[in-house]
């Protein structure tokens, strides 16, 4: 049931967390089920558990109804049966029947609320409420929910913690002028609790997206001067503010407070220290900075030594930038963990392409076709050590969850880079064919256009093996809904392409059957609602801290 997806992906949780609390415990059905019994016989609680927990869900909801539960968190207790079948359903890759389970959840949610007696059963009500709006997903209703119940509040610390909320969701849909004014009035309205940081981290996080990197320095002053004992917010203000200066082109600065971190993330000392979170974060910056540096550089000047000094110059810069990527990759921190490996490929990707369009000297036609041949025939390797990183990062992510889709971008790269592979050798194949004719007699000239003919058979013949290969490489990993994978089917024709495809779909099931119980290998239906629910989980943990709070406290 659902609590088998957000067990796997308690720790990814945590991690995107933009600052997660000690205090934070697993947000689940079964969470939301208890807190209806709060007032509830210890009895009724527990028998009403079992129920649950057998995921016998009527007879959960019918003990929910009982003698001792109030009327609103008997709807409170039958939002939170609705969510766990909803998650049953996802697990089944049901999606239609997931969708309408969590609609039943927010009405019973809503009717939670309009039935609420006290403070604690509006707030309860009301997250669960949001979040399986969120999960649906409609997250501008969701949001919308957590404002409106915000302007009501009287308590300043709940009022913080919903706006906060409303802002993640806005976030998410790309909203960042609304996302920036709703973290704006959390901060308001608590600027000393327990979403101050937070708020104060993602106001900057939005100026950064909106290009307004100038007014992020005030904010990291502000973080020093009032939460000077916070290594953690000082950490990640810092990060800010390098982003900031590289905006406004204060490069080395830049670079100095980055580098500074990570020197004490290796040392494991020094006035602030990154956590392994943090460092990932930072070692992708530097890299992806490397990386952007080594893609200006193009190899088009007019002589030759300049392009050669191009490519070394860019090859250098690759390297750096695939450095710091690696680190990246080794402090294994979600997200930057499967963002460092799809940026190795897309590096890898780009230098591919732009080697295919390349300036070529050439004295004569016949020279020229020559040297386009030779550029197009370094082509696949390239495009198959990209191939080979998407791949690993597919690979990641069907395992660990995949909350922010980066998955199904190193599916679109690898797909790509197949197709670029076979093209390459297509293209060297047309050059070959439309390459100009020597002057001979006929025999000569019959011998020449064997021996061209002969070429081309080889370069198609290579082709269609890569073809095949790739078909059955995209099959294994379930990655044929791409328009690439289309081109390579009717490159090879569809009887070959059916018989690849199928090749593909034993190795996937070979795969599946050597795997070691702790290695899920989800189907691709499940594979994007387990990423829905990590992205919804981690964009709203830290709403779930207030009520658990209030739940130990007896309120």
């Amino acid at each position: 049931m659902f609590k088998s997806i957000s067990i796997s992906l308690a720790l990814l949780a945590a991690l995107v967390a933009a600052e997660p609390s000690n205090d934070y415990e697993e947000y689940s059905p079964e969470w939301f089920y208890g807190l209806a019994f709060v007032d509830a016989s210890e009895t009724s609680s527990r028998r009403g558990m079992e129920r649950f927990f057998q995921r016998d869900w009527d007879g959960a909801a019918g003990l929910a109804v009982g003698t001792g539960v109030r009327v609103a968190d008997q709807a409170l207790a039958l939002g939170a049966v609705e969510m766990a079948r909803a998650a049953d359903h996802a697990i089944d890759g049901q999606e239609d029947s997931a969708k309408a389970a969590f609609l039943r959840c927010a009405d019973k949610a809503s009717q939670a609320i309009a039935m609420a007696e006290d403070v604690p059963q509006v707030l309860r009500a009301t997250v669960l409420q949001a979040r399986c709006l969120a999960v649906v997903p409609d997250r501008a209703a969701a949001a919308a929910v957590l404002s409106g119940s915000a302007r009501r509040m009287d308590d300043k610390a709940d009022a913080a913690e919903f706006w906060y909320g409303a802002g993640r969701l806005q976030e998410d849909m790309g909203r960042h002028d609304s996302a920036l004014a709703l973290y704006q009035a959390s901060w308001q309205a608590d600027p000393r609790g327990d979403f101050a940081t937070l708020a104060l981290q993602s106001q900057g996080l939005m100026l950064a997206r909106l290009g307004r990197s100038r007014e992020i320095f005030p904010l990291v002053e502000l973080a020093e001067s009032r939460f000077g004992s916070n290594d953690r917010i000082r950490v990640k203000m810092r990060i800010l503010e390098g982003r900031a200066l590289l905006d406004t082109a204060d490069t080395v600065r830049a670079l100095f407070r980055w580098k500074t971190l990570t020197n004490a993330f290796a040392k494991g000392s020094g006035e602030l220290v990154p956590d392994s979170v943090e460092a990932a974060e930072l070692y992708w910056r530097l890299g992806d900075h490397s990386a952007r540096k080594a893609a200006v550089l193009r190899f088009d000047a007019l002589d030759m030594e300049s392009r050669k000094a191009a490519h070394s110059r860019r090859r250098d810069l690759m390297e750096e930038a695939f450095g710091y990527f690696r680190q990246a990759v080794a402090c294994y921190a979600y997200p930057w963990t499967p963002v460092a490996l799809r940026d190795i490929a897309g590096v890898i990707e780009q230098y591919a392409n732009d080697v295919a369009t390349q300036r070529i000297d050439f004295h004569n036609d016949t020279d020229r076709v020559a040297q386009e041949i030779v550029v197009q025939r370094k082509l696949p390797a390239l495009f198959q050590s990209a191939g080979n990183t998407y791949r690993r990062q597919i690979k990641l992510a069907r395992t660990s969850g995949d909350g922010i889709g980066i998955g199904l971008q190193s599916g679109s790269g690898l797909a790509r880079s197949w197709w670029n592979a076979v093209q390459a050798r297509r293209t060297a194949a047309t050059l070959l064919q439309a390459s100009p004719r020597p002057f001979a007699d006929s025999t000569g000239l019959k011998w020449y256009e064997a021996v061209v003919e002969s070429t081309i058979r080889v370069e198609l013949d290579n082709g269609r093996r890569a073809a095949l290969e790739g078909l059955a490489d995209l099959s294994q990993w379930e990655q044929l809904s791409w328009p690439e994978a289309d081109s390579l089917k009717v490159f090879v024709g569809a009887q070959a392409a059916d018989a690849a495809i199928a090749k593909g779909a034993t190795k996937r099931e070979e795969s599946a059957a050597q795997a070691n119980s702790t290695d899920v290998v989800l189907t691709a239906i499940q594979w994007r609602w387990r990423g829905l629910e990590a992205r919804r989980q981690a964009r709203n943990t830290a709403m779930d801290v207030r009520l658990l709070k209030a739940r130990r406290d007896g309120k």
